[in-house]
């Protein structure tokens, strides 16, 4: 992990090994199946970051909603915890094949339970995995092993697994992607006047006081599991960022190092 300085004004803080989470919403949007839609800015910072000599690792929901595009289920509806696993267990595969149409490099995947990070050795043996695999010029992809996790599938977590996987890779950048451009003060869908918080040094009661809760029923998560993820990254030295992925813009200011979303600063 590379020493964290204080960034300049708008600057993105220096980064070799970055975390990047992407949700169900953007890999299939509305449940109706995979996309590109929303990923071509992303997959082009990624493989700019990559010929930079930089690192990247994924950590890609839309398991369930890409299996509910190639069934007859609608996702706005009930689903029961086997009709979820099932789905996950069909659109697996569809987004691992998603993600490779989109890089040059090969693509693992890499499916984890709570229980394989709260085990050392299991722990261990995953970064040590992730680790090789980005050695040999390939892109890590995560998924929580939605198939037999129960967890996720109920409370949405994969921006916790995200950083738990920052923390185990001893990543130093953590970019969790939204559908809003960041940490609003009060809810943007409801409030004309909400302000953008562009950087957050300390994440205190206030702060976690302006986390709602999502109105997209393909997302599970919501900014309060992100708030959640930049607790555990920032608190072991890792920046976060909370950005807005449905924008191409946010990655092309990613890929010129400018700010994008909110930032919370790593404890040093």
């Amino acid at each position: 992990m590379i020493k964290q300085e204080k960034p300049l004004k708008n600057t993105l803080p220096d980064w070799q090994r970055a975390v990047i989470k992407v949700g169900s919403a953007l890999v299939a949007p509305g449940g109706k199946g995979c996309s590109t839609k929303f990923l071509l800015s992303l997959a082009d910072f990624i493989h700019d970051s990559l010929h930079q000599g930089k690192e990247v690792i994924l950590v890609s929901s839309g398991s369930v909603a890409a299996g509910a595009g190639l069934t007859d289920f609608d996702l706005t509806q009930s689903l029961s915890i086997p009709e979820k696993q099932a789905l996950a267990a069909i659109g697996q595969s569809h987004v691992m094949q998603h993600w490779q149409k989109l890089f040059d490099e090969p693509c693992a995947q890499i499916l984890l339970t709570r229980s394989d990070l709260d085990s050392e050795k299991r722990c261990l043996n995953a970064k040590n995995t992730i680790n090789q695999l980005t050695a040999m010029g390939a892109i890590p992809i995560i998924n929580e092993n939605d198939s037999v996790a129960v967890d996720e599938l109920v409370v949405g977590d994969n921006d916790n697994l995200a950083a738990s996987v920052a923390v185990t890779c001893e990543a130093d950048l953590l970019i969790i992607c939204s559908d809003v451009d960041g940490l609003y003060d009060k809810n943007p869908n409801l409030h004309t006047d909400a302000q953008l918080i562009s950087l957050i040094k300390v994440i205190n009661q206030q702060i976690l006081s302006y986390a709602g809760t999502t109105h997209n029923p393909i997302a599970t998560g919501g900014m309060h599991t992100k708030l959640q993820a930049a607790q555990v990254a920032t608190r072991i030295g890792i920046n976060t960022l909370i950005v807005n992925g449905r924008k191409s813009t946010t990655f092309q200011q990613l890929k010129n190092a400018q700010l994008a979303g909110s930032l919370f600063l790593a404890k040093c």
